[in-house]
């Protein structure tokens, strides 16, 4: 048992510091001087909206009140079926150079969404293309900062770091753990290596040079991704484009979910994606969350002496290094607290997904059904980070695209 103990408190303090060193590593957005002149680039910010009827004003307003001179915002209402056209409509009557794109069907072969940004592309005229959510809120100056990082540094894609707003102590704890597994996975403080496998791209924030774009075939590319936001700036990385991620949690907002519950119903579909649709590869995820993170609970009850003590700072080291963070961010100290339940709940997101995926054959996004048989024959994401080296087929032949 003892050897068990050591073995978790090893592998936890690896997580926590690489977590740690990898943050400390990101530059700020708010170190770079923002550049709005007439010398400036272009920028064309695209925003697919769904439903998005409560969330939609605030976020178009907080772009078109952007310090930024020339500056294109071009917002997507994909097939919605609420207010969300009038909440657009709106806004267009205030601010008469919002240019609208409306889809009415989604053409076989696409998700939803990737269509909806590659259509706002299509219609985009900047130098600069911003990829972002009907709910991203950005302080003033974003926009200038990011394009003037772009150019100094540069670069053809910017990814930024996003404070999360969302509501509720429980279900910050949860964002923040799942968050920071997913960040130990693909590592966005490495992306800016040339020469290295790594990438990154952040659904709320992807500023990509507009010829980059278009040379890597933009979302067309990409159509049949789930986790097209990463994907992207895979493609990006991989075709030979520079990348870089910067920390911007004072000039990014995002409420990303209002409930643990909306939580769990979003992440149905990312999910199964995260894991290949291989049921192998999420059940080795579920043994090492239950080995890593779970049996130390286990052990401080079971085990005794030196183990039982080891197995409790496991646990403490675990709250306290992600509660940091977390805390970093403004979100409340209690809200650590949460982070004892937390990995449960990750647990069980895992297991529902994984088995509602398998159960229903596919999944449903946007009012959409997607078979996994289609799913199946994309790349999958990860690849190339491990053992498999970077392909333009994947693995076993499979396809970027339908």
């Amino acid at each position: 048992m003892l050897i068990l103990a050591l073995i978790c408190f090893c592998l936890i303090a690896l997580v926590m510091l690489e977590l740690l060193l990898g943050f400390q590593s990101l530059r700020s957005l708010g170190d770079v001087e923002p550049d709005s002149g007439p010398s400036a680039p272009a920028v064309s910010v695209i925003v697919a909206a769904c439903n998005e009827e409560h969330a939609i004003e605030a976020g178009l307003r907080s772009l078109l009140l952007q310090h930024y001179e020339k500056l294109e915002i071009v917002v997507v209402n994909d097939r919605s079926t609420d207010g969300t056209g009038a909440a657009i409509e709106r806004v267009r009557s205030e601010f008469p150079r919002l240019k609208v794109v409306e889809i009415t069907n989604l053409p076989d072969g696409w998700l939803g969404k990737t269509h909806a940004l590659q259509c706002g592309a299509d219609s985009a005229t900047g130098d600069y293309l911003v990829f972002s959510d009907a709910d991203v809120q950005l302080e003033r100056s974003t926009i200038g900062r990011a394009a003037a990082a772009m150019q100094r540094g540069g670069l053809d894609h910017l990814a930024l770091v996003f404070q999360n707003s969302s509501p509720g102590n429980l279900l910050n704890a949860l964002i923040s753990d799942i968050g920071a597994g997913l960040l130990w996975v693909i590592k966005p403080w490495r992306a800016r290596f040339t020469a290295g496998r790594y990438f990154v791209g952040v659904g709320a924030f992807n500023m990509v040079r507009a010829e980059a774009y278009r040379a890597v075939g933009g979302h067309n590319r990409i159509r049949m991704q789930v986790i097209d936001d990463l994907f992207l700036g895979k493609i990006l990385k991989r075709s030979g484009f520079s990348q870089d991620c910067l920390l911007a949690q004072d000039y990014v907002k995002v409420p990303w979910y209002q409930s643990v519950e909306e939580l769990i119903a979003g992440l149905m579909k990312n999910v199964f994606a995260f894991f290949d649709y291989r049921l192998a590869f999420a059940l080795i995820s579920m043994f090492f969350i239950t080995a890593v993170v779970l049996l130390p609970y286990a052990g401080i009850f079971v085990a005794d002496g030196p183990a039982r003590i080891i197995f409790l700072l496991c646990i403490i080291m675990r709250c306290t290094g992600i509660g940091l963070g977390m805390i970093g961010s403004g979100i409340p100290a209690a809200a650590a607290l949460w982070l004892l339940l937390s990995p449960f709940i990750s647990l069980y997101i895992i297991f529902r997904a994984v088995a509602a995926s398998l159960l229903a054959g596919g999944i449903t996004w946007r009012g959409s059904f997607y078979p996994l048989a289609k799913l199946k024959q994309q790349e999958w994401v990860l690849s190339g980070l491990f053992t498999l080296p970077f392909s333009t087929t994947g693995r076993s032949g499979r396809t970027e695209s339908n």
